[in-house]
Formats: structure tokens, C-alpha cells, sequence
């Protein structure tokens, strides 16, 4: 299930990082949003389930995580909201998150991707948190291009290795 999740979250990642390189209807960029928020919601309630270790609830953890980050982008593209604020300190928690479980899994004996994938997504929320609530505005010039970038090297591409049976 987390490469299913990971494969949509890196379609996601990738659309919402081209929509400011390009004209995308925001209607649409919300639904799709909102589809892949519960795709992924949906899977983390099985992987939550099956969770035996610190490791799988990690992984369950992320989905989670996931999940709210495309609810709160589908909610501040159907409110038309211009305050971010929300996004970004739900930025600085998964972040905080992302690191503690990049340790976990580094000093707990974890699959190495995982402390590379934990990495890749602290630094996407980091990203997130200082453009969305420091700045001015919720998109900075270099956003689009980590958004673009981190959804192919970090949830798409994995996310097919593991489908593929390469990784996990």
C-alpha cells in the first residue's frame, strides 16, 4: 500500500508544482487533491491496521500525514483562501515529524531508503512552512521546482520501485 500511496502523492506533489509553472484549473487541482488525500487516507487506515512495529507505523504515520497535507490544499483551493498559515504550521509539525522518524529509523535499524524518503519529505514540509507562514506570499520562486523534484524523487519514483518489488 505505500506504493500505491506514494506513486499518487508524487502525481500530486508534481501537479501542484507544475500549476504554477503553468495554467491548471484550480477546481480540478482540488479535486485531485482531495482524490488523492483519501486514496491515501484510505490505505493508511489498512496500513495502521497492520502495523506491528515502529517501523510499519512510521510508514503508517507518513500516510497520515500525506493525507491531511492534500485535505488541507484541497480546503485552501475550495475556500479560495489566501491565508496559508494553516499549511504551513501543519508544515513545521510534519516536518518535525519527518525528522524524529528519519532518526528512528536510521539509529533503529530501518531500511535505508527510509531514512533518505523521511529526509526528502522533512525537507519538502521545511520548504513548505518557511514559504508558506515567513513569506509574504504562499509560493516563493524555487517552490514549484522542490515540489516537482521531491514528488518524482520521493514518492513517485520509490513509490514504483516498491510497486515493482525493488525496494521494501
Amino acid at each position: 500500500m505505500l506504493g500505491v500511496n506514494l506513486v499518487f502523492a508524487g502525481f500530486a506533489l508534481a501537479l501542484n508544482g507544475l500549476s504554477y509553472l503553468m495554467s491548471v484549473d484550480d477546481r480540478v487541482k482540488g479535486v485531485i487533491n482531495l482524490l488523492v488525500g483519501l486514496i491515501i487516507a484510505v490505505n493508511a487506515v489498512f496500513q495502521t491496521a497492520l502495523a506491528s512495529d515502529h517501523i510499519s507505523f512510521g510508514f503508517a504515520a507518513a500516510m497520515w500525514m500525506f493525507a491531511l497535507n492534500y485535505f488541507i490544499i484541497a480546503a485552501h483551493i475550495f475556500f479560495k483562501s489566501e491565508n496559508w498559515k494553516a499549511f504551513g504550521l501543519f508544515s513545521l509539525f510534519a516536518s518535525t515529524v519527518s525528522f524524529v522518524f528519519a532518526g528512528d529509523v536510521l539509529f533503529g535499524g530501518g531500511p535505508a531508503v527510509m531514512v533518505y524518503l523521511w529526509l526528502m519529505w522533512a525537507v519538502l514540509w521545511l520548504q513548505s512552512f518557511g514559504a508558506l507562514l515567513l513569506g509574504s506570499k504562499p509560493i516563493n520562486k524555487l517552490s514549484p521546482y522542490v515540489l516537482i523534484t521531491n514528488g518524482i524523487a520521493s514518492t513517485f519514483v520509490p513509490g514504483l520501485l516498491i510497486l515493482l518489488g525493488v525496494i521494501l
